[in-house]
């Protein structure tokens, strides 16, 4: 998840929320666009705006939104219900207008909480790394169980973030950045891992803990990891009020990974179950990280009263999540993949990831920092996870927000690259990391693009002109 920031988020009246005309202030971010998407789908006149036009709204208008480019005061339609998210400020002229009105303004969390709250069976899936692909391969895993679902990436597939079904189960992404994770109450709460991620929002890793066990124990059943320190932190907290369910390679887990092992471009896991019964999920996606998402996932479903068998072929069917992992193309032997990973933990499994698939050629990541707060944090654990890369071509920050303190350079992550022997190339846009990128490429190398702005860019350009630039 990217820098965000934490806001004052007003209570609500404790009446239904009336979802029948939405506005969506701000419709194109991840979050919004998902639960805009879901609405839509569901039969709603969903109305919204942006500061400009996306693909993503390009998409929510195909899909029957209407949608205008820029805030005013004068909202588009007759909505029942106005969406904010932290992204959006108070001043709002559509907020603003609306509250003048007497429509009811709520944040974004507070709807999908809604949406949570009414579903017969609800799972919100949490943690700070993997939960949009672990929504979505849940998703995925419940088949026709699942009545509706809205994760913060785009289905590889499909481009969809959401989606409904014909069943009971709901399953949505809670998002951790902005604190707003306590506002849901699921039938189960899935939390993936827990680190030190937000330094904008959190005080420290012991204040992130609290959030996520306020979290767990709104839930009937905690689904978390028994490998992850700070989700056994957490599974401590609550254990009293909340069930919890394991997952993992620790010995004590409920549900046992017993064997992960590449094949093709994605693994092959092997697991027991609280049965004691050994089963083999197929997973297309490459890596340890996301096959132990497919396993949270698995373990989800089991809770949830989903057949096995549903589970493992729902999970097979899965073909990915946009950016996590995803491959851009090959040419002239060169092959390009594209991953979010922002933080140290979250790129350190992907160069993992992109050396199982590299199959003994070098791996080079061009790397775009998120978040100058962020930035300045964790500048030498980013450095020195970057450094099991074989090249680091280093772009300046990407920052959406404004800090305290000021715009942060690259710095300390160069010097911590560097001191690691890893060779490091610092550019200032996505021009010069191509250009770049050209020159150090050779047949049999892996490029991964890596970060939350723009950087997929970088990618995108050197598949179009590989064989103009790839050395031979």
């Amino acid at each position: 998840m990217v820098e965000t920031k934490h806001v004052p988020i007003p209570t609500v009246p404790n009446a239904p929320l009336d979802t029948s005309r939405p506005h969506f202030v701000g419709i194109g971010g991840a979050g919004m666009s998902s639960l805009a998407l879901l609405l839509t789908q569901r039969g709603s006149t969903v109305t919204g705006s942006d500061v400009r036009s996306t693909p993503v709204t390009d998409r929510l208008k195909a899909a029957g939104a209407t949608i205008r480019t820029g805030h005013s005061e004068e909202l588009t339609g007759t909505p029942d219900l106005v969406i904010w998210s932290s992204a959006v400020g108070a001043d709002n002229p559509e907020v603003v207008a609306a509250r003048r009105a007497g429509i009811p303004v709520v944040h974004r969390s507070q709807l999908l909480a809604h949406l949570v709250a009414e579903a017969e069976d609800s799972v919100v899936v949490a943690g700070t790394h993997g939960k949009s692909s672990t929504t979505a391969m849940l998703a995925s895993a419940v088949g026709a169980n699942l009545s509706g679902w809205s994760g913060g990436g785009d289905l590889v597939a499909s481009g969809a973030n959401a989606g409904t079904g014909p069943g009971d189960i709901f399953v949505a992404e809670g998002d951790e950045s902005d604190r707003s994770l306590t506002a849901y109450r699921p039938d189960i709460a899935v939390i993936l891992n827990v680190d030190d991620d937000h330094p904008e929002t959190y005080v420290d890793l012991d204040d992130a803990i609290g959030v996520y066990a306020a979290f767990a124990r709104g839930a009937n059943y905690l689904v978390t990891s028994a490998d992850d320190g700070g989700a056994r932190r957490v599974a401590e907290l609550v254990n009293r009020e909340t069930a919890v369910v394991t997952f993992g390679r620790s010995p004590s887990a409920d549900v046992r990974v017993t064997g992960i092992r590449p094949d093709g471009t994605g693994s092959l896991i092997v697991l027991c179950g609280p049965d004691g019964v050994e089963v083999t999920i197929g997973l297309a996606v490459p890596g340890e990280a996301a096959a132990m998402n497919a396993v949270a996932a698995y373990a989800t479903g089991l809770v949830l009263g989903v057949d096995p068998s549903t589970l493992v072929s729902g999970l097979a069917r899965h073909g990915g999540v946009a950016r996590r992992m995803t491959p851009v193309g090959e040419a002239d032997g060169v092959t390009i993949m594209d991953s979010y990973a922002h933080h140290p933990t979250a790129i350190r499994a992907d160069i993992s990831a992109a050396r199982q698939l590299a199959d003994g050629g070098r791996v080079l990541v061009v790397f775009e920092p998120s978040g100058w707060t962020r930035t300045a944090a964790l500048g030498d654990t980013l450095g020195r996870a970057l450094a099991g890369a074989d090249e680091v071509v280093l772009l300046p920050v990407h920052s959406l927000l404004d800090s305290p303190i000021g715009k942060v350079g690259t710095d300390k992550v160069a010097a911590a690259v560097a001191e690691h022997g890893t060779p490091v190339h610092r550019v200032s846009d996505t021009t010069a990391a191509g250009e770049v990128c050209g020159e150090l490429v050779c047949p049999g190398d892996l490029v991964l693009t890596m970060g939350t702005g723009a950087v997929s860019e970088v990618g995108e350009a050197l598949l179009a002109h590989t064989v103009d630039v790839v050395r031979n």
